[in-house]
């Protein structure tokens, strides 16, 4: 469970769950025309959830980390990052770094969005 999540920010990942799910799951045309098309409040999401993971918040089993782990730099430096820089990153992104992310982390995001609101 992560240790400070406010009820804004789980408002946040409630309102935005569903795209988190579309992006993990779609091939990199449809993840591309998401990501081009999405309102600001995704990025600040997906900025959320990379600061989760980056401090340590989201719990992640063994399975969930070794999925990630050859990206926690870019988790690291994307955690840094604003909103904006975030929308410029994915958009240009190649590779699969989001939907490896997304899977490992949204399984955790659900029961924590239930225990706060």
């Amino acid at each position: 469970m992560p240790k400070h999540l406010s009820i804004n920010q789980a408002k946040l990942l409630n309102q935005h769950r569903y795209i988190l799910k579309k992006l993990a799951t779609t091939d990199v045309k449809n993840r591309q025309q998401i990501l081009k098309k999405a309102p600001a409040d995704l990025y600040k999401t997906l900025n959320l959830i990379f600061n989760m993971i980056a401090s340590g918040q989201l719990q992640l089993t063994k399975k969930q980390e070794d999925k990630i782990k050859k990206h926690k730099g870019l988790i690291r430096r994307s955690s840094e990052m604003k909103s904006t820089a975030i929308k410029r990153k994915l958009q240009n992104q190649r590779g699969g770094f989001l939907p490896a992310i997304l899977s490992a982390a949204l399984p955790i995001i659900g029961s924590i969005i239930k225990s706060v609101l």
